[in-house]
């Protein structure tokens, strides 16, 4: 019985925190009706708000600790560049995605992440992939072509800058997940994703300086409120705290309520373009990342002429 509700209770927060994501989406998408908001001012204030929060809850919970990465040297570096090409590359890349684009599409183009990380690890541990992790990459690519084709293969439905800028979207969001999985484990999620928003907040302080957003509303300061609290500071604390009640794999699948509340919400409130064959096309690239929970028994290693 005890289990069982532990288990409900890790895919409530799994949900909610996944959610909150997708949402966080769909307000950068709001800012950015706003042609005096750029990507760099968000980002900028984003991480400074985040992570100055985010620290005061490690230094209320686990005290001094919060400092322990600053004696070793070398972890210190893993942190800084996880900070930039982790944390700060996700962040802006996936925010740029969605101003030239929409939500939706940002979203479901981050999930070409776990491609990404298969073909990393295949390289890494020279093994090839697995059968499934092949049928996952095939649905993937099947996936994208459509959603960036809408189905006609003739012609692009998005436009070449969105189609690179999802991709550097996918790739630092893989980066993001093979990089830190040390640190995290030595020195808590919490902690390290704390000093690395206020390290993307310090490097770019001076776009905050010198490319401020102009004319921001009351409206337009609560959705950036939003997006720090909402969208970052709880949906991390949310979804990171489901994986000690459910496996990481289920964790996975339902990050899909990231990208299925973000069009929900995009299309609703915004009316963005997302038709049905992007829907298909989204739905495959989310599939493709379900595949990967199934078990599946891993071939030999490769051979070197094969790299």
């Amino acid at each position: 019985m005890v289990e069982k509700m532990n288990k409900r209770k890790g895919i409530i927060l799994a949900i909610v925190g996944a959610a909150l994501w997708g949402t966080s989406g769909t307000a950068a998408e709001m800012l950015y009706q706003n042609p005096n908001i750029n990507t760099f001012w968000l980002v900028g204030v984003r991480s400074w708000l985040a992570g100055l929060s985010l620290l005061a809850i490690s230094f209320l919970t686990k005290g001094k600790k919060t400092l322990t990465i600053f004696q070793d040297k070398h972890d210190l570096l893993s942190g800084i560049l996880y900070a930039i090409f982790g944390i700060l590359g996700v962040q802006f890349t996936y925010f740029y995605t969605v101003k030239s684009s929409n939500a939706p599409t940002a979203t479901v183009l981050v999930f070409l992440a776990p491609v990404l990380v298969i073909a990393y690890m295949a390289l890494k541990s020279r093994q090839l992939p697995r059968r499934i992790d092949l049928i996952s990459i095939a649905v993937a690519i099947i996936g994208t072509a459509i959603l960036v084709t809408n189905g006609n293969f003739s012609s692009l439905a998005v436009s070449p800058r969105t189609l690179i800028w999802g991709f550097f979207s996918a790739l630092t969001q893989a980066i993001a997940v093979v990089m830190p999985a040390k640190l995290f484990k030595k020195y808590s999620t919490m902690t390290i994703l704390a000093w690395g928003l206020l390290l993307s907040g310090i490097l770019f302080t001076p776009f905050i300086i010198f490319m401020p957003a102009q004319h921001v509303t009351f409206k337009e300061w609560t959705l950036v409120i939003y997006i720090v609290i909402a969208g970052t500071i709880l949906a991390y604390t949310l979804y990171l705290s489901s994986v000690v009640y459910i496996s990481a794999g289920l964790a996975s699948m339902l990050e899909a309520f990231e990208p299925l509340v973000a069009t929900i919400l995009s299309v609703g409130l915004l009316g963005s373009d997302f038709g049905i064959m992007k829907m298909v096309g989204g739905s495959l690239i989310i599939f493709a990342t379900f595949l990967q929970v199934i078990p599946s028994p891993r071939p030999g290693k490769l051979h070197r002429d094969h790299l």
